[in-house]
This record gives structure tokens, sequence and C-alpha cells, in this order.
């Protein structure tokens, strides 16, 4: 049915002398009526209304003509009968293809007329001509809600568009894809659900039928095909070609999995793995995928890797299964750690480092991390104590300050080391992988051969030095600290302010790391010294130590300074401002709860500033906690860090030291009885103070076999020779007192190096970007430069050769960037490779030693021209940053992999 009013008049416009092109001298307009509106199908003859109209026309001087298979008389008439008339040539049929269609040479000259459905679409679109008139057809129902899917579609549209276009629009707008990318679309629609009949994406793929325009995309785009093809067949495919193309594993069973197209399969899953957005939905799939699957893939997987060398799957990345096989490669060697060589330990931590640029690495970076430590501990092992001629250093180690100045150098890696494994093994949920094989193994090496071999050496240098007299010859004494460091900050002029740091049992090694954090992160150039604690190495004495002082006094338990007791907070004060009236004492909690103004007027006028921090011994010290203690060492370098940079660029105190009273001794095994000494040889009454790691007292014990494990020392040597007879009695090596109460895993006051070296770190002048370059120190990020011999790509895959072209040093950080191949012409740009994540971290000398390689995939379909590479720095996502370089892209047809 047509409306003969409505029909009429737009026929009628058709033929208006003012729509007459400049070459027409008449006007022929075709009439397809596909939908037979206008026909009568019965009598096969033009309907009541079509009557009228023609009638309507005639009135006009148009002609009508129907064209029904009479092509050549059409023809005839129109360009040798009658050459001068207007017609309107209806045809109660679609449109001939232009090759069978006589009548096409006319129509090119011809005006068209459309009444139907599919005229609306095109005039939506504003399409002419009728190439896409069967797909309209096909796709009718598609078109029938504006606000739904014509709306959104004509968003997206261009006018170049065809009917893969189209495909692609329809099915962006049913997954809200915002571009007409492909694989975006692909992605967006998996993303609902892998299941068709939950993914409502599909329902409307299903609805509107689209699905084998979905399933002809994927094969076009990733060379999928499979037999009853579903989103489960093909993410598993994706998985199943990104085995195969990096650890060169054909899974059997799985062949039919392999997509032809693999560079497209590998750069479609890199961005999905890659995306904030969707890398949680990918991690799902592939462990529901590898749980669900009927073959067992994974444990399929996990038996071929078992027969390869690590190097040939180290850049796989799509499952995890890789991962863990890595890890369990690792812990089977370090099982048998006599079998390691150093250039073994070397590949190891190599790998670790590889892997930290690859998708599951966040999934098992605490193992990693604590794998790295470990593995750090066996080759510190394998360097300084399997090595004959190292191994004979430490034991003809000649003098107790020899040892001393070693352990600050070079022995403390042991205790940091151990602590930074149990850190990232405490954070470790799922810890059987490390708590079965791992953990027994860098327990019993820190504990019998490391810390075992130092400190039974340290102990036998106290016994033939000391002769019980607490005093290590050349080095400087805990009880000098406010002479050595505060007053001569003091001294250089009366303007001179100084902020003291001491935070309870900050073991030297902790030290070391809050020292490298700093040189690091701010621009001071903090040093880092040491100093010998008193003893016993406990809070009451190295506090007091620290104090400025002429003399030390025991009464009772407390420790009085020049007369002064010096618990509690307000004391302390008092002794310092005994010393410099412009002083104040205070907790760092309090401290760091004053804003930047308030801040400011507390320390006004304020010439030394002591600020007390306790976190290690108040967790360490209480049995329930004991074994949080790395944490609270972790927590300790991160408030000490954040302290110092507010001092020092928000109140403006330039000179800052960091110190401590004591370390600490911990070990996480459980103590056995041979591990504890006997105590019923003192006099219980007659002891001042006591824990674990030390007993003071005023009996002198006569020297028999009760004290073959035990050190002793007269007090009087660091109290003053006036004082009272005191003794301080410490266990040898890391002995325990068997005495009731308290923790015996976390311990000090004894005489160990872990105990008793006692950092001291200065931080005594603001830097800033000037002063640095002023001194010629390089600071910033690590540069990186493309050291490729040749500018040309000429295989889909190619290998960026990067040059670090300087070590990582105290102020020039390491540098993560990202490596990619772009399309770039104006505005316009679009990534055509995959990309890969470079960390430039090396601290080598050696240039060779600071190359690296990131191998980027290029995607199908490009042209043989120049394109860019571009170093984008992880941090600040500027492509300015580091690098954008021209390349040349010369690539043979057989190369791509769709052919």
């Amino acid at each position: 049915m047509v409306n003969v009013e409505k029909t009429s008049q737009s026929i009628l416009r058709k033929f208006d002398p003012s729509e007459l092109e400049d070459y027409e001298k008449r006007k022929i307009v075709f009439w397809y009526d596909r939908d037979k509106t206008a026909w009568d199908q019965e009598k096969q003859a033009p309907g009541e209304e079509l009557e009228e109209i023609i009638r309507i026309l005639a009135q006009e001087n148009i002609k009508f003509h129907i064209l029904d298979n009479n092509y050549f008389e059409t023809k005839k008439i129109l360009e040798i009968e009658d050459m001068e008339s207007n017609y309107l040539i209806y045809c109660p049929d679609k449109e001939r293809a232009h090759e069978d269609n006589w009548l096409y040479d006319i129509q090119l000259y011809s005006s068209r007329f459309e009444n139907s459905r599919i005229s609306d679409i095109k005039s939506e679109f504003e399409i002419d001509g009728h190439e896409l008139d069967d797909f309209f057809t096909k796709y009718e129902k598609f078109f029938g809600n504006q606000k739904e899917r014509v709306q959104p579609l004509k968003k997206l549209y261009q006018r170049d568009w065809r009917e893969k276009e189209f495909i692609l629009g329809m099915l962006a707008v049913f997954s809200r894809t915002q571009a007409l990318d492909s694989k975006l679309i692909v992605r967006d629609i998996m993303l609902k659900s892998l299941d068709e009949a939950e993914n409502p994406v599909w329902e409307n793929i299903s609805k509107f039928g689209l699905e084998e325009d979905f399933w002809e995309l994927a094969k076009e785009d990733f060379g999928f095909s499979a037999k009853n093809p579903t989103q489960k067949k093909l993410f598993l495919s994706f998985l199943v070609t990104h085995i195969k193309r990096y650890s060169g594993i054909s899974l059997s069973g799985y062949d039919q999995y392999v997509n032809r197209k693999e560079n497209e399969c590998q750069i479609f899953l890199k961005h999905w793995m890659d995306s904030s957005r969707d890398s949680e939905t990918f991690e799902k799939y592939t462990g529901d995928i590898l749980t669900e699957n009927s073959q067992d893939l994974e444990k399929n997987l996990q038996a071929e890797l078992d027969k390869r060398d690590v190097q040939t799957y180290l850049e796989a990345e799509a499952v995890e299964t890789f991962d863990k096989a890595l890890i369990l490669h690792i812990l089977k060697s370090l099982n048998s750690p006599v079998d390691s060589t150093e250039e073994d330990f070397r590949n190891y931590l190599a790998w670790i480092d590889t892997r930290r640029t690859k998708h599951w690495f966040s999934e098992y970076e605490n193992i990693y991390n604590a794998l790295e430590y470990a593995v750090k501990l066996f080759q510190f092992a394998r360097k300084y104590y399997d090595n004959p001629k190292a191994a004979d250093a430490l034991e003809n180690t000649r003098s107790l300050y020899e040892l001393f100045k070693a352990y600050a150098e070079t022995y403390y890696q042991i205790d940091y080391l151990y602590r930074k494994f149990y850190y990232y093994y405490d954070k470790e949920q799922e810890k059987d992988i490390l708590k079965k094989s791992l953990r027994p193994l860098v327990e019993k090496l820190y504990t019998n051969k490391l810390l075992g071999k130092l400190l039974l050496k340290w102990s036998s240098l106290i016994d033939s030095e000391l002769n019980g007299q607490w005093k290590i010859a050349l080095a400087d004494s805990q009880k000098d600290f406010y002479t050595n460091y505060v007053s001569r900050v003091l001294k250089k002029d009366d303007r001179s302010k100084v902020a003291v740091i001491i935070s309870d049992a900050l073991r030297y090694e902790a030290a070391v790391e809050l020292f490298e954090t700093l040189n690091k992160d701010t621009w001071g150039l903090p040093e880092l010294s040491y100093m010998a604690g008193v003893l016993p190495s406990y809070t009451k004495l190295g506090m007091a130590s620290l104090l400025p002082h002429k003399t030390l006094e025991y009464k009772e338990k407390e420790i009085f300074v020049d007369g002064i007791s010096s618990e509690g907070l307000e004391n302390r004060k008092k002794i310092l401002q005994n010393n410099c009236i412009e002083s104040l004492a205070i907790r760092y909690d309090d401290f760091m709860k004053y804003n930047r103004d308030e801040a400011r007027e507390l320390v006004k006028g304020k010439r030394v500033l002591y600020i007390y921090h306790d976190k290690i011994d108040s967790i360490g010290d209480k049995l329930s906690s004991e074994n949080g203690v790395f944490d609270a060492v972790e927590e300790t370098v991160f408030e000490i860090k954040k302290m110092v940079k507010h001092l020092s660029d928000t109140i403006s105190i330039a000179n800052i030291i960091v110190t401590a009273d004591h370390g600490f001794l911990y070990r996480r095994d459980d103590m056995e009885n041979v591990d504890k000494v006997e105590t019923s040889s003192f006099d219980k009454t007659r002891i001042i103070d006591t824990t674990k790691r030390f007993i003071l007292s005023d009996q002198e014990l006569a020297p028999d076999n009760t004290l073959d494990n035990i050190h002793s020392f007269d007090m009087r040597h660091i109290l003053g020779k006036e004082h009272s007879p005191i003794f301080a009695y410490v266990p040898k090596t890391d002995l325990r007192f068997k005495l009731q109460g308290g923790g015996l895993n976390f311990v000090h006051g004894g005489a160990s190096p872990q105990e008793i070296v006692i950092p001291v770190l200065t931080y005594n002048h603001r830097r800033n970007e000037k002063t640095l370059e002023k001194k010629g120190i390089k600071y910033g990020k690590v540069n990186v430069s493309v050291i490729n011999d040749r500018k040309k790509i000429t295989s889909s895959k190619f290998k960026v050769n990067i040059l670090q072209t300087e070590k990582v040093t105290d102020k020039l950080k390491p540098r993560t960037f990202r490596a990619s191949l772009w399309y770039i012409d104006g505005e316009q740009e679009k990534m055509v490779s995959d990309e890969k994540t470079v960390i430039a971290n090396s601290e080598s000398d050696k240039p060779e030693e600071r190359q690296y390689t990131a191998m980027l995939t290029l995607g199908n379909g490009l042209e043989n021209k120049t394109y860019y590479l571009r170093l984008i720095d992880e941090d600040t996502n500027e492509i300015k940053d580091i690098a954008q370089i021209p390349f040349e892209v010369d690539l043979l047809i057989g190369d791509f992999d769709d052919f």
C-alpha cells in the first residue's frame, strides 16, 4: 500500500525543472519497487494507487513505463524512439546487478525514487546508490529502533562505509564500543561473558542474525576456524596460539586451536592483558579455561615445561603456568645449591627480573621477591663463605675492629637478605610453595652457616681481645655520639640547627636501606657511618648514651645522666637543655600531628631537636607480635624517610642525623634448649636488669665453667671508675639466657654485631637541581638509546635493541618504559604492534651488561613505509621523555601470517 498523495508529490519533485542538471534536457526517474508496494500481484498489473499516480503524472506530461523483463524494449524507447519526454520507469522487482542490467548506463545519468523501508534507512545515513540494498534488507530489523540502535550507529558512521564497516558498527552498538576497532569490539563482546547464553550482547547478535558475521570477523582478524565455534573456543585459541608462539610447545589435542594469524592474536591478547580496565576479566577467563578444560590444559603444559630450559619460555606470559614452572625450577635448583654455579645464580635473578615485565608477575610478586632475596643469600654464601679465599679471610680476621668494619661494609647483607626474604614470605598468603622447600633452606643457611660462622669468629675475637673491658679499639663509641655529631654542628655558628631522629632498634642493615632510599628519592646527599654501641645493648643504656653527658650512673634500674634520670621524655628534654638551652625532645607520632605552620612554630628558636621513633622495638619486644618485626622495619624505613623529607623540605632544618639506641637479633625458627644458657649461677637478688640477651648484676662470677658460653664485662669501663661495681653478662654468639617470660626470637642486649653496630646517618644539606648540576652530579632517571644497526623492519617479528646509556647510581634511578611501533600521520596516530615493557635498572659499569631487547610483533596489513618506534616512560606516560624514532617497514608479502 502506498499513500497516493504523498508518493505522487515526492515523484513530482524529482521532475521539477529546477532540479535538472546542466547536461539534462529531460528527466528520467527509476522506481524499483522491490517490495511491490504499488503492484497488484494477483493481476500482475499496477494497483489502484499506482493507477491514480499514473493519472497525476500524465497531467504533468510525465510518461509512465513498466520495466518487467523488457530491458531491450525500454532501452529502445528511451534512447531511440522518444528522446525528449520525461519518464517514470517503474519496476515491480529489485534492481539487477550492474553486469546484468542493460539499463545501467541510462541509470547513471538518471534519478531514483524509492518508497520503501530501505530507502528510509539509506536516507537516514545519506546513502546514494543501491549497492547496500540487499544488506539493509537482510538487517532491516536492526534499523527498527532509532534511540537504541540507529542513533548510536550514526555516531560511529563514516560516509565510506561498506558492508563490513556496517557489521562492525552494529556489533559496536551492541557491545557499546566507542570506536570502530574490530579487536576492541570482539574484546568488549567477550567481556560480558564467554557463555553465549549468559551474554546480553550475544543475545542481540543472535536476535539480529549477526552470528555468522561475528565468526567471519574472527576468521578474518585472527585466522580462527572451528566446528561449532563458541566464544570459549575463541578465547582458548588465543591462549593456545600464544603458548605455541612463545614456547614452541604444540600441546597434544589442541592443534585445532592454533590460529593462523598469530601476530594479530598476540597483539589482541597483549592489549587485553595490559588493560587496566579489563585485565581482571582476562585473568578470570584464563583460570576458568585452565580448570574447566576436559583435557587438563594446565597439567599437559606443566609436563611439557618440566622438560624444557627456562630460556625457551621466558617471554611467554598469557597463562600463569609459565610463572609456576619458572618458580618451581628455581626452587628445585636451590634445593641442591651445591650444583648451582655463580652463573646459575645470575641467571635466576635475570629470569626474575624479566618476569617483572610480564602479566602475571603481580600475582606472584611476593613469591618472586622472596625467591630473589633467597637466591641473593645463597649467592652471598657462595661468594663469601664457600669461596676458599673469602672463607679464609673471615677465619683469619685478626682484630675485632677489622670484623666490626667488615660487618658494616659486607656481612650486614646476610641480615638484610634474610629480613627481606621473610618480609615477602610473610606477605604471601599462599605460602605452601615457599614453606615446604624454600623457608627451611633459608633458615638453615642463615642460622647454621652465615650467622653461625660470623658470630663464632666474633665471639672468639671478643675473648682474645677485650679482657672483660667493652671497647672496640679504633671504633667510635655510642657514648660519644653527642660530642662527635651534635656538638660538631652546633659549633659551626650560632644559627646552626640539628635534628636527631632516634629509632628504637633500627639495625644497621635497615639503615643501609634507608640510606639508599634517601639517596634515590631526595635531593640530599646522605652519608652513612657507624659506631660501636654500649653494652648491654638495650634501650635504657642506649638512649642515655645518645644524650649529652659527662657521667652515666645506675641507681636501681634507672640510668642517671649527670645526676638526672634519663627515663621519660621530660627528663631527656632537661638533659638536652642542660647542654643547649634551645633544645626540644618529642615523640615521632606527636611531631607528625602538627601541620606545617604548627611544626615551624614548635621548632622556632630551637637548635637541637631530638625525635624519638619507636616501632621496631615495640613490635619485636612483645611475644605476641615479635614475628612481625620485619614488617615493622619496613614501615620504619618509610616513616623515617618521610620525617627526613618533612624536616628538610617543610621545616628547613639542614642538618639531620638518624641513629639508634641498639640493634637486634632475630631468627624465625623456635629456639631449642641447646640455644639457651642456664642462669643458676646468678644470685637473683643481685640482678639489676636482665633480658634473654644480658644479665646486669653487681655480682662478679669467677671465670670457671659457668662462663664458657658467656662474655663478662666490667661496666665501669663505660660508667666510670668511680661507679660501684656492675658487671654485664651476655651469652656468646646468638645464644639466649634461659629466663621466664618474653619472646626468644627477637632479642637484643648482647654483643653481636647485629646488636652493637649502630648506624649514624647524616643528612646535612638541602640540595636542589642546580646544586647537583654545579657539582656535576647526574640525577633523575637513566637515559636509554635505540642501538639497532639498521632502522629497517623486514620481518613481522623484529627486535629492538636498547642501551641503558649510564648505570643506575644513588641519584640516577632506573627507568621503566614501554616500546611499541606507531603509525603517525598528522593528528592520526595508531599503535601497529604489540607493546613490551622494559626495566632499565642495571648498575653495571660495562655497557654490554646494560643492553636490553624488546621483541615486537607487527599487526597484519601494514604498508611498506615509515612508522615510528616509541619508547614511552611508564611514570610520566610521555613519549617525549625518551624517544620517537622512524623505522622503515619493508616486508615481503609472504611474511604476513595471513598468507
